[in-house]
């Protein structure tokens, strides 16, 4: 009998282990949606969960996954198995309208066991239905899957795949999280990954670091990194030739200077006059 019932135990456990390996560390919503919103304001700044999962399928905002219990929070932590690479953390997710492009892929660190990058779904569509999505009062419904890769200077997939686990959903549908219903009133400027320097390298719509700020009266992106002020700015076209003052209209780009000696470039546009 106490053979029988240790034999139970272990197989319990083993079951629970199984269930932690699949759940993320988020915390989750009245309904059991993991809430994957980043709060980059909250903390004095340093950043916490949000309350809800505000944001519509055309609003920019930054997503996070926490993967504290997961076996990927020791795998990302081991040294990588290709020479020179880093070891990182990317997500597939899926909605019932639809796909989005494989390029926004990859999750930069946060904190901790936190990765996260700035999102804006309808602009990363691939075969996502923004139609659908968009009517009013519509819910977008995800599901997704969590691994890990490695990446090189020179390669940004050396290793891909690996340690791949789904995410348990919430309802019958395996849903893991949702949006928030539409209304059409949050809609976000168009950002594209390459506008970061620093971030990766691809020229796609709707997907920019970790707390990317997305000014939609000039349209110009930044990215707040640290707080040293900025002390001069410069100014280059398109082809990399310095300007000798700032542009009234077009496209080109702005390098902030700051005191530490850091610099930000950013792609601003100028409506013409």
């Amino acid at each position: 009998m106490k053979k029988i019932t240790l034999l139970f135990v272990a197989l319990v456990l083993a079951a629970i282990g199984a269930k932690a390996q699949n759940s993320l560390n988020n915390p989750k919503d009245a309904n059991g949606y993991y809430i994957v919103k980043w709060d980059c304001n909250a903390n004095n700044g340093q950043g916490d969960w949000a309350a809800s999962n505000d944001f519509e399928v055309d609003e920019a905002f930054t997503f996070a996954v926490d993967i504290t219990g997961t076996p990927l929070e020791d795998w990302v932590k081991e040294p990588a198995t290709n020479d020179g690479a880093t070891r990182g953390i990317a997500i597939n997710r899926w909605s019932g309208f639809g796909n989005f492009l494989d390029d926004i892929d990859r999750l930069k660190l946060i904190k901790g066991n936190i990765y996260g990058a700035t999102w804006c779904f309808t602009q990363a569509a691939g075969t996502f239905d923004v139609s659908q999505a968009t009517q009013m009062d519509a819910i977008t419904y995800f599901m997704m899957q969590v691994f890990g890769f490695e990446y090189t200077s020179d390669n940004i997939g050396a290793a891909w795949y690996v340690n791949a686990i789904g995410i348990d959903g919430a309802d019958a549908d395996g849903n893991v999280f949702t949006s928030a219903p539409y209304t059409g009133t949050k809609t976000s400027v168009d950002f594209y990954a390459d506008d970061y320097d620093g971030f990766w390298p691809l020229t796609v719509g709707g997907y920019a670091p970790s707390c990317a700020v997305i000014d939609s009266k000039t349209n110009i992106q930044s990215v707040s990194v640290d707080s040293s002020p900025v002390v001069g700015n410069e100014y280059y076209n398109l082809l990399g030739i310095k300007l000798l003052k700032e542009p009234e209209s077009g496209l080109f780009i702005n390098k902030a200077i700051k005191a530490d000696g850091s610099f930000v470039t950013t792609k601003v546009i100028k409506p013409l006059k």
